[in-house]
């Protein structure tokens, strides 16, 4: 029997960004999600250091879980351009600990398999773009746990003042607020143009300058921007010692650049995005640099476009004396709807190009060659930076940052032609200097390398275009530069991994080591903290320095606590194999059914009399060389009953141990007794031929799927439209109110496919890409629907990006591997079923999806069997090969771990199969239950007799809430599979506000006739 964990697992979102509270989406009753204030932000505290043209900020959050619940944060924030984190830690035990650096993949599965066990771990990871994740756990109820967070950023020049800025613009009182910030070695003060409050004001304490607040039940009025006067013709130098003769250096060079006029082109093309995160833009400052564009251009042509899920060439637009009112008026009426795919760009014909975006492509990848110069403009804190920049580079034009620059300096970059840093006299002292690529002068370069003596010279080379037309010295002193408070490496590292994400393919190893080594959190490398030394041990990760004692001596003693892997799963396959050919073989009857006398069951000493004829609990791996007998249904034990793990089964003479899988191979050691079934006259007559030699009977059927349709209240809007042109209309006004609704999306776009407009269908659908960064349920979910609808190009794309996300989870490859089937690519299809069998995973991870092998097995040789001849078998196990086709098969997919959702199938007869009868009569078979993890759940049947079956979910346990939604269910319903013959239909759906865990009440989905 099964045993529902008791405390749910609530997944926090906050999106922050270091300028407004974490949002928390919690469950209302029923299933819809609300931001609420049961987690909050109790204390936030800021320290922030600055010498010369450097800065390193450290921000401590501690938050509060006011629920009775235990609690996984994930916390989301964007950093500016060029800025990575440098450093994460979580409290343990009361004290700080730091995390180390993993290799990313590495990080996430350590993380998930430490969390299955209910200890403390916590990680920080790049995800796409410039934005970062962490993800804490537990949150125990009524707790706190603190979060520290640091990052190292190198400051811009405004005007003639290095200028810090860290916004502070919160929407709520902070219970606890503290801020101090320190300015070393500044003869001139600082000057605050924006500041928290009046009460923030600096003071010379010897050589540093201080400014402090500390404040309860704390509402900002201002952010904190100071401006640090520049000497304009002085260069700074800061130097680190490293190991043997070598510096780090980092040089702040004032240059004094002398632009010239750019010739204007004549036609513009200006590609705006207008996908759903086009929503968080800010187009009043993308307003601002068009409006001083077209100040300087006076006359040009400009011909826009839109970029969403597609590309639509819109309007030409003349612009007369700087006029632009009616391209202004244009783009202020612009739906922002559909995901981001820039593969799906185009050129125009044009001079140049604007392309108004934050880079984040969500729905397709960029691989596209511009033909003239593209200027790409951000105005949004969360971009990838990295995609914009390659594109302007690639193309010959600039990267505009209009969120982090104010507009009328950014907009020079579009009309002159400016002074750019071409790189380095040859220096046999220096080496590894950054930036390497040339870049605009823009009145300061942050010059960093490594000098293997204590004194040189770096002759820095500037021109326009590629030749060099002015030199400029500096010089580097390690005794008057050198500091022993600033770690310049870490500069130096994020510096050369910010220039090598513009190549990342070719530089992913490079990236990869840097992290590590500097303990920055890149693209392929994360932070990790763990609770205790044993677990650093476990999985070979050198722990921080106060474990490293401690870990030596375990790492010496040759104890044997290396994580001990399942890499046995080609064993367990080929077992599973030889099961599924004993069953295949198998004939079983059908017998006639007549009621059956009450029965006792003993429970804890107690008797419950129930209407059962019997309850048997059948091995996945038992002997099926004879019929079982046909017990019914039996119902699971509520809530309020006896959850004993184990209970004593007394049926008609015979006793059944039955205990809850604590891991899935449990529920294999449980024996059964199988008894004949008398033959019966119902037989369905089928038409009997061979695949490869084996007998297959092909049964004339049809399937017939249920519409689960939703309950949501915002359908009601929905139900006298019968256009999509009127659908969308009303989905437009409606969704200002569920614009974070991942539910909505799906159910309108449903709506929509179902009126026969797959082209609106697919954009609303594409949304759910915009509505988070490398968010694997929203993907997975967006997967289910687009294989429902044939879409087989972008099911390949989405699955393929949650298997570069989660490579840790046998079901990425399964669903990479299923799309890739679908799209025709039945070779590859293979390879990656395959891979699934020969990889190795964490014990925690691999008891969540024990099991797995019995459907992979199922796939491989359906594959094998439909493309005879056409497929390379060199690589796979002889073992394995098998002609398995059934009559019926329904596999059941579900995208959020810690869940467990159940497929029940009853037959003719009404005997149902299910997770606690896994064999009927006739000889249907259900693969294991997964209690947790993604599944999936597999029936299959070898010969169907005549009559009507159903199929049925069950949700009994969603034990995670998070961003995005209730469950989503992926059902894949076949008949005469592995046959020639074989048809398939796919249900899609999320759970329902009135479908309630655990209740015994199955979700109807679809029958089978025959």
């Amino acid at each position: 029997m099964k045993n529902p964990i008791a405390l749910l697992l609530l997944i926090l979102s906050f999106q922050f960004s270091f300028a407004q509270i974490p949002i928390i989406e919690t469950p209302l009753k029923g299933g819809d999600y609300q931001v609420s204030n049961n987690v909050v932000l109790q204390k936030l505290s800021y320290d922030v250091k600055i010498t010369g043209n450097i800065s390193t900020t450290i921000a401590t959050m501690v938050f509060r879980n006011n629920t009775s619940r235990i609690m996984e944060g994930r916390l989301t924030f964007p950093l500016p351009e060029g800025v990575s984190v440098s450093g994460y830690a979580l409290d343990i035990n009361g004290k700080l600990r730091n995390a180390v650096p993993v290799e990313k993949a590495k990080a996430k599965e350590v993380f998930e398999s430490i969390e299955k066990r209910n200890v403390d771990p916590g990680i920080l990871e790049k995800v796409e773009g410039n934005n970062f994740r962490t993800r804490i756990y537990p949150i125990n109820p009524n707790s706190e746990r603190t979060v520290q967070i640091t990052y190292n950023q190198i400051l811009k020049k405004v005007e003639n003042n290095l200028q810090y800025y860290l916004p502070l613009d919160y929407t709520s009182a902070i219970p606890n607020f503290n801020l101090k910030t320190s300015v070393f070695e500044k003869i001139n003060t600082p000057k605050l143009e924006e500041k928290p409050d009046g009460s923030f004001d600096f003071v010379k304490n010897g050589n540093v300058w201080v400014a402090e607040i500390s404040k309860s039940n704390y509402k900002t009025t201002g952010n904190l921007k100071i401006n640090l006067p520049q000497n304009e013709n002085e260069s700074s130098v800061l130097m680190q010692k490293a190991s043997g003769n070598n510096f780090y250096f980092l040089a702040n060079v004032p240059v004094n650049s002398i632009s010239k006029a750019k010739k204007m082109p004549e036609t513009l093309g200006i590609i705006w995005d207008n996908s759903l995160s086009g929503l968080q833009r800010d187009h009043a400052k993308e307003f601002e640099l068009l409006d001083e564009y077209f100040k300087a251009a006076k006359n040009i042509t400009v011909q826009l476009a839109f970029i969403n899920n597609e590309f639509e060439e819109r309007k030409t637009f003349k612009i007369n004396n700087g006029n632009w009112q009616e391209l202004k008026t244009y783009l202020n009426n612009v739906n922002y709807d559909g995901g981001t795919d820039f593969s799906q760009l185009k050129n125009l014909n044009v001079d140049e190009y604007l392309l108004f975006s934050d880079g984040l492509s969500s729905f397709g990848d960029f691989n596209f060659n511009f033909n003239k110069p593209v200027y790409t403009i951000v105005s949004s804190p969360k971009a990838n930076f990295s995609q914009l920049k390659f594109i302007s580079l690639k193309s010959g034009g600039e990267l505009l940052n209009i969120h982090q620059n104010h507009p009328n300096q950014e907009v020079r970059k579009l009309l002159f032609q400016n002074l750019k840093f071409l790189g380095i006299k040859d220096n046999h002292n220096l080496a590894e200097v950054y930036p390497k690529l040339p870049q605009n002068a823009e009145d300061n370069l942050v010059i960093t390398g490594i000098s293997d003596t204590d004194e040189t010279s770096v002759n820095l080379l500037f021109g326009y275009g590629n030749t060099p037309v002015v030199e400029k010295m500096i010089f580097l002193n390690s005794k008057e530069s050198t500091t022993k408070d600033w770690d310049i490496s870490k500069f130096w590292a994020q510096k050369k991994i910010s220039e090598l994400e513009l190549f990342e393919d070719v530089n992913k190893e490079e990236i990869n080591n840097l992290g590590k080594q500097f303990g920055i959190a890149t693209n392929n490398t994360s932070l990790i903290v763990m609770e205790n030394v044993q677990d650093y041990a476990r999985y070979e990760i050198l722990p921080p320095a106060e474990l490293r004692k401690e870990y030596d001596v375990m790492m010496k003693s040759g104890a044997d606590l290396r994580d001990k892997r399942m890499t046995d799963l080609m064993k367990q396959a080929e077992n599973m194999t030889e099961n599924l050919k004993k069953w295949w073989n198998t004939e079983f009857k059908n017998e006639k059914k007549y009621p059956q006398p009450k029965s006792k069951i003993i429970l804890n000493d107690s008797v419950r009399t129930q209407n059962i004829e019997e309850m048997v609990v059948y091995s996945s791996d038992a002997d099926y060389s004879s019929s079982p007998p046909p017990p019914p249904s039996v119902d699971r034990v509520t809530e309020n009953e006896s959850r004993a793990e184990l209970q004593e089964v007394v049926v008609q003479g015979y006793t059944r141990s039955e205990s809850r899988r604590q891991t899935a191979s449990a529920s294999r050691t449980v024996s059964s007794e199988i008894t004949m079934s008398r033959p019966n006259a119902n037989v369905l007559n089928v038409m009997e031929g061979k695949i490869g030699g084996v007998n297959v009977s092909i049964a004339k059927g049809k399937i017939t799927t249920i519409d689960v349709k939703s309950d949501q209240e915002y359908m009601k809007s929905f139900e006298k439209l019968n256009t999509a042109e009127s659908i969308y209309a009303e989905y437009l006004i409606q969704r200002k109110n569920y614009l974070q609704t991942p539910s909505y999306y799906l159910d309108i776009s449903k709506i929509l496919f179902q009126a026969k407009d797959k082209k609106l269908g697919l954009k609303v659908l594409s949304s759910v890409a915009d509505l988070d960064i490398e968010n694997e349920e929203l993907y997975k979910l967006l997967y289910y629907k687009l294989k429902e609808q044939n879409i087989n190009d972008k099911q390949v794309w989405i699955s393929k990006k949650i298997l570069d996300w989660r490579p840790m989870d046998p079901q990425s490859y399964r669903d990479y591997a299923l799309a890739l089937e679908d799209d025709g690519k039945p070779q590859e299809a293979l390879d990656y079923l395959y891979q699934i069998l020969t990889k190795s995973y964490t014990q925690e991870l691999a008891n969540r999806d024990d099991g797995i092998e019995e459907t992979i097995i199922m796939e491989l040789n359906s594959l094998i069997s439909r493309n005879k001849g056409k497929l390379n078998l060199s690589k796979i196990n002889p073992k394995l090969i098998a002609d398995l086709p059934v009559n019926i098969r329904v596999v059941l997919n579900w995208n959020k771990d810690n869940t467990d959702i159940d497929l029940w199938v009853t037959d003719p007869n009404g005997e149902k199969c299910m997770y606690s009868h896994k064999q009927t009569a006739i000889g249907g078979r259900l693969s294991d239950d997964f209690t947790g993890g993604f599944g999936p759940e597999q029936f299959l049947l070898k010969k169907a007799i005549k009559g009507k079956y159903k199929i049925e979910t069950n949700f009994f346990g969603e034990n995670q809430v998070s961003i995005s939604g209730p469950t989503a269910i992926l059902a894949e319903i076949y008949i005469n599979y592995a046959t020639g013959k074989q048809e398939r239909k796919l249900v899609v759906f999320q759970k329902q506000k009135k479908s309630k865990e655990g209740n015994g009440d199955g979700v109807l989905i679809g029958e089978f006739e025959f």
